[in-house]
């Protein structure tokens, strides 16, 4: 005489022991250590965003701008004032600050590249450069863009215009 095989628990259903009937426990409590593991990585991943995100928005770049210069920011949200203005072969100072921190830009760097202008301006990470700027004689829009990081020159999101008055 064969014994009867234990008939499989169904959908649904917990399984149980052969003998007893009792449900077995499907799962089962995470270690100590896995859980101090996960803690750690949260608390690391949270504080370098903190880091981050404290070095964008809260590091303060204060700067004396001379009289008749133009401040300048720029972040991976692009340039603010995004649109300059000038008369025909003015030249244009530039007190530009870089609020991004390292970690977030290609060789550390902001730049200001634009072909038609003949320029291609570097502005490391966390710092405030002046730099001067000729505009061109001939009235019109010029475009410029950041090629160290922030998509280059296809991308629209860290462009600005250099707009020179008729």
């Amino acid at each position: 005489m064969t014994k009867p095989r234990p008939s499989r628990p169904r959908v649904g259903e917990p399984a149980t022991r052969a003998s007893g009937g009792r449900p077995v426990p499907t799962t089962s409590k995470p270690s100590r250590l896995r859980v101090l593991g996960f803690v750690v990585v949260a608390v690391v991943l949270l504080g370098a965003g903190v880091y981050m995100a404290g070095n964008t928005f809260f590091t303060g770049h204060d700067v004396s701008i001379p009289a008749g210069a133009i401040a300048v920011n720029s972040g991976m949200d692009g340039f603010t004032p995004s649109t300059l203005d000038a008369k025909p072969g003015q030249t244009l100072t530039l007190v530009w600050s870089n609020k991004d921190d390292a970690a977030m830009l290609a060789n550390g760097v902001h730049t200001l590249v634009s072909d038609s202008l003949k320029v291609h301006l570097e502005d490391p990470a966390e710092s405030t450069v002046t730099v001067t700027l000729t505009a061109p004689m001939t009235p019109g829009d010029y475009d410029f863009w950041c090629d160290s990081c922030c998509g280059g020159k296809d991308t629209p999101a860290m462009h600005g215009t250099l707009h020179v008055e008729a």
